[in-house]
């Protein structure tokens, strides 16, 4: 076990010559302390993939070894509900690997996607600190694979990993101008304009004039019925400006549709 944990830190030094991360003089005070310990073989596997992912390495390269030993390293299926709207959040999570949607859900069971977080992104980072309940629920997208900590570790961390405390605001920033951009364009743009970016979008991203929509995912970022969006497409069919074929459109007019955008 112990000439596991070596291996794991000798291979992120043969990185460094490469032009990788190089370790803190921290990172060598735990890599000696971690050679004389004992570790279950999923946290090793775990520990293995962060230090080699140059994302997650650089996020969680300066956490104290007392963290470290407290992580657990959770894989998570397709389809599983990882976060309950409305429960209330006891650990925090950062996505090692795989996608997760965020969504609200109302009332009459409808779904509205907030966000669609990967690797490096976190869960329970606003509910955590009070525990709170989780203000949206969140499903895995395909197999995932989370770290998570306890509430009282996760402080712990903060209180010593001034690294991992600025990545965190830094974070904050990033989804509250997310959020806060998305919030703007539900309230200045109608469903159809909002289809029409959509449709514009996956155009300007993909260069191609034939685009896979799948419509319940898209009345789920809109907090609309999939009836909804069937009819807005509808309505731009008989304008010409696209075809469809099942769950591909075909865009037969880009700049007629960029004007219904009104981009």
């Amino acid at each position: 076990m112990n000439r596991e944990i070596s291996g794991i830190f000798s291979g992120r030094i043969s990185d460094v010559r490469d032009g990788g991360p190089v370790l803190s003089d921290q990172g060598r005070d735990t890599m000696n302390i971690m050679k004389n310990a004992e570790f279950p073989d999923d946290w090793l596997l775990g520990l293995r993939q962060v230090v080699r992912d140059p994302v997650l390495y650089e996020l969680l390269k300066y956490c104290p070894l007392e963290i470290m030993q407290c992580w657990r390293f959770d894989d998570i299926s397709r389809g599983a509900l990882i976060c309950r709207q409305g429960e209330i959040c006891q650990q925090f999570s950062l996505i090692v690997a795989g996608e997760v949607d965020v969504f609200y859900e109302a009332e009459d069971g409808r779904r509205y996607r907030q966000a669609r977080y990967g690797k490096g992104d976190m869960l329970g980072e606003l509910e955590i600190f009070e525990s709170r309940h989780y203000i949206c629920s969140v499903v895995a997208v395909g197999n995932v694979q989370l770290l998570s900590l306890a509430q009282a570790h996760f402080c712990r961390w903060l209180t010593l990993d001034n690294h991992f405390n600025q990545r965190m605001l830094r974070f904050f920033s990033q989804q509250y101008y997310q959020l806060s951009k998305k919030a703007s364009s539900d309230n200045l743009y109608s469903l159809h304009q909002r289809v029409c970016q959509a449709l514009w979008l996956r155009y300007q991203q993909y260069e191609s004039t034939t685009i896979l929509l799948d419509k319940q995912n898209l009345g789920q970022e809109f907090a609309a019925t999939t009836r909804s969006i069937n009819r807005i497409l509808h309505d731009l069919k008989s304008l010409n400006i696209i075809d469809t074929d099942g769950e591909r459109i075909i865009l037969l007019a880009p700049e007629k549709l960029k004007q219904e955008a009104e981009i």
